[in-house]
């Protein structure tokens, strides 16, 4: 499973990924730390799904 960093409370924690036919693609997600609401885009990348968290304020 990708790990990720919540834009809000900087907490590290990991997400499950989706099925490498699903990526790329961005989910709503909420932190798993804080709660507040995020959004974690995935991509492959050498055989391999790829995460990261962006607040959906910026």
């Amino acid at each position: 499973m990708p790990s990720v960093t919540c834009p809000t409370c900087f907490e590290e924690f990991e997400v499950p990924a989706p099925h490498f036919s699903e990526v790329p693609c961005t989910v709503d997600y909420d932190c798993e730390v804080c709660c507040r609401p995020m959004s974690i885009s995935f991509w492959e990348e050498d055989e391999e799904i790829l995460a990261e968290a962006y607040g959906l304020g910026a």
